[in-house]
């Protein structure tokens, strides 16, 4: 099925580079600030920010519809309770305790994706609902203290690594986006959501069900924070109450910094992975030029105008 001139139009390469030439820049400073970045402590890094660039992945095929997802960060935490709750800290668990998680987590993607399509409401507004409908069912269900824990051999996904080079954790960020992204560009439905993202109108007219394609992208997103809390649950070790909150936010500029279009139709997974560990390397640069954590958000905020504002001059020419 040939793909629109919208679709090609948005540059999906140049936009990566950028993200990519953003990553590189923040190495050189971080190296400058530090004397020395090993490679030990990048993929250190990456180990730490596998769950957000997962979650981010999720972001990503939600903005490509020309949606925002403000459950992602609460799916995830509802995952690392569930999770520790169910394994309890025995390994023999594991097989209920994922299917219990990944059951719950598909369901607030079903949920999101029916109350955008039937009652028409808009996708911020409802998933911002469905993450306060969660973190209130959280706190009544743990009531206040969230019990159980996370068996160190199930922890080794997050603390191990493949044959001393990549941790586990970075096999799976990686896995999960070669995965998307042969779905969305190689696969018939994939191509169909990046269709209706790209517009929804000409999708339908072309007998292409858009709906359905929008309920896919939310269980899609779901399932992707559902895999990123359960491996925050293994770097953590047991359950937290609103651990993944600021994953809303993180994954949004992640994929913006990535190159992502609010306007739908582009699907970057290594843009929103460049953006994701960006994030991450930030945190680094700022503590070893002992900056406040209130530093972060103005960085943060920084980057992003910087990624928007040279996707603009590059759109201009």
């Amino acid at each position: 099925m040939a793909l629109p001139a919208a679709l090609t139009n948005a540059r999906p390469a140049a936009a990566t580079l950028r993200a990519l030439g953003l990553l590189a820049v923040l190495l050189v400073i971080l190296f400058v600030a530090s004397g020395k970045v090993s490679l030990q402590q990048v993929m250190d890094n990456a180990r730490q920010a596998a769950p957000l660039g997962i979650i981010a992945l999720g972001q990503a095929l939600i903005l490509m519809m020309g949606r925002l997802d403000l459950s992602v960060g609460a799916t995830a935490g509802l995952a690392n309770v569930v999770l520790a709750t169910a394994f309890a800290g025995n390994m023999a668990n594991m097989p209920f305790a994922l299917a219990l998680t990944l059951a719950l987590g598909l369901s607030v993607g079903v949920v999101n994706g029916l109350l955008v399509v039937t009652l028409r409401i808009p996708a911020f507004l409802a998933t911002l609902a469905t993450s306060l409908v969660l973190a209130g069912a959280i706190l009544v269900y743990t009531g206040g203290s969230p019990r159980g824990s996370i068996p160190p051999a199930f922890r080794t996904i997050s603390e191990g690594w493949l044959m001393g080079i990549l941790p586990w954790s970075v096999v799976i960020w990686i896995a999960c986006g070669v995965i998307l992204m042969l779905f969305v560009h190689y696969t018939l439905a994939g191509r169909k959501m990046l269709l209706s993202g790209a517009n929804a109108t000409a999708a339908k007219l072309n007998g292409i069900a858009a709906d359905g394609m929008v309920v896919l992208s939310f269980v899609l997103a779901s399932l992707m924070a559902t895999i990123g809390g359960i491996l925050l649950s293994a770097i953590t070790g047991m359950a937290s109450i609103g651990i993944a909150d600021s994953y809303t936010v993180d994954t949004i500029a992640a994929v913006v910094i990535g190159g992502a279009l609010f306007s739908g139709g582009v699907f970057l997974p290594l843009g929103a992975a460049a953006g994701a560990l960006i994030l991450f390397f930030l945190q680094s640069l700022l503590y070893v030029m002992s900056l406040p954590p209130a530093a972060r958000f103005v960085m943060q905020g920084a980057i992003i105008i910087l990624a928007l504002a040279l996707a603009n001059l590059k759109k201009d020419r």
